[in-house]
């Protein structure tokens, strides 16, 4: 099993030269059974900001944790069964998407109006799976020997039929259009697809100002000169990446990515925030410590 305090990761993003703002938004949410991961670009044309992204967010967390306190309650006289029921609770699709709706549902009674691009990611650390949540432009992929592949779907006017997203398209004006989003005034049906990964892989999580907008070299760049600022022909758009994940010891990115992810999230209740990123680590409960010491003297 992958301990939670594991997780590394490199954040870079840079204001477009043609936003009044940086819309871009991400949000790691780590639990003691996994962790969340949400990436979240304000629409260009939408007056909401990043509060959306960051009001979802927190929003989540609080699903989250009344969820955790509340299977302390109701799962106070199982936990001496060899496989926990909490444990795989977000593997099953029904519960993924339920408390996704709770924290939609939440931020959409709370701000009313917005738009916004939508990927989340979620892992449980006992299980090589990711599973994920796709509404719109943001993309998920995966470093390799050849650099990144991108995995996740796409759902823009260029590709109206859901088919894979050609490098072509991004040159189509209707790829500004989006056929699926997070939007406050509409029901939120976000596409959900899985993908198996091991503790070693290093995802990529990022905004089409990153994954459509630069070339592989000049992403490269990006990743592995954080301060550097591009040039306003290059960063139109707002451009963000993420890069994660859980290996337990130094994580070196071969090869043509100059970088390592050392930066490792502590396992703490505090709350660490910078305007474009948000890191939750939720507060364990009783019932999740003696999950894990059922789980060590039980062998599993």
């Amino acid at each position: 099993m992958t301990d939670p305090s594991s997780l590394k990761l490199i954040h870079r993003t840079q204001q477009g030269s043609e936003r009044e703002e940086n819309k871009d938004y991400f949000s790691i949410i780590n639990s003691d059974f996994g962790t969340w991961v949400f990436v979240i670009d304000i629409s260009t044309s939408s007056i909401a900001t990043t509060n959306l992204a960051k009001r979802f967010s927190e929003n989540f967390h609080d699903c989250l944790q009344n969820l955790l306190l509340n299977s302390v309650k109701h799962f106070s006289e199982k936990v001496t069964q060899a496989k926990p029921q909490f444990e795989s609770y977000f593997e099953d699709p029904v519960k993924r998407n339920q408390i996704i709706q709770k924290a939609f549902s939440a931020t959409k009674k709370e701000l009313k109006i917005g738009v916004a691009s939508f990927l989340s990611l979620y892992r449980n650390y006992s299980s090589n799976k990711v599973y994920s949540f796709s509404a719109g432009d943001c993309r998920l992929g995966l470093i390799n020997n050849k650099g990144i592949e991108w995995l996740s779907p796409v759902h823009t006017g260029a590709n109206p039929s859901g088919n894979n997203f050609e490098n072509s398209m991004s040159q189509a004006p209707e790829r500004h259009i989006l056929t699926k989003s997070l939007n406050l005034r509409r029901k939120f049906e976000p596409e959900t697809f899985e993908l198996d990964s091991s503790t070693d892989d290093v995802l990529v999580l990022a905004t089409d100002g990153f994954w459509m907008e630069l070339n592989e070299a000049q992403q490269q760049s990006f990743i592995n000169k954080p301060n550097v600022c591009f040039t306003d022909k290059y960063l139109v758009d707002d451009t963000s990446v993420l890069l994660i994940t859980w290996s337990a010891s130094e994580q070196k990115i071969p090869p043509q990515f100059d970088c390592s992810l050392t930066f490792e999230l502590q396992s703490s209740s505090k709350i660490s925030t910078n305007d474009n990123l948000l890191v939750i680590n939720s507060i364990s409960s009783g019932f999740s410590r003696n999950i894990y010491k059922k789980r060590d003297n039980s062998g599993y």
